[in-house]
């Protein structure tokens, strides 16, 4: 994970400066992998998972990748497991600036409900991911302006 305020590149952010934004991480290996998602989804109240792949074998990339680009929240957590691949997530603080979250292989992602959110593919354009649901319902996104 690399983490930073997107207009200062140079203000670097590390898991604790996240979690003052409500932004959890976590970093695991393969070998703790399924042990920390129990613990997480346990202590958590998550009750349904799925993975998700976005690559360019999906028909159509683009335009599942246009819903995700468009700052959005949703009412309840959004957590991302990374199994494969990278992405970026751009979060909103508290005075309306961009936080910029580089998520690889291993990153566990937690953004919390409400909070102003976007999503991008990286260059290489693929990763798959566990997504952890405390409600399936709550998970549909909510523009900002509509």
């Amino acid at each position: 994970m690399r983490a930073y305020v997107l207009d200062n590149p140079t203000r670097v952010m590390g898991p604790d400066d996240l979690s003052k934004h409500g932004v959890n991480f976590w970093r695991v290996s393969a070998d703790d992998a399924d042990a920390t998602i129990d613990t997480i989804k346990r202590q958590q109240g998550y009750v349904d998972q799925d993975v998700v792949e976005l690559s360019p074998a999906n028909e159509n990339l683009d335009a599942i990748c246009a819903k995700f680009d468009k700052e959005h929240y949703h009412t309840e957590d959004e957590v991302r497991f990374v199994l494969e691949g990278d992405g970026i997530f751009d979060v909103r603080d508290e005075g309306d600036a961009w936080i910029r979250i580089e998520v690889t292989k291993g990153d566990i992602i937690s953004i919390p409900a409400h909070k102003y959110h976007r999503f991008y593919l990286t260059d290489t354009r693929h990763i798959r991911c566990m997504r952890l649901f405390a409600n399936h319902e709550g998970w549909a996104p909510l523009y900002r302006g509509e």
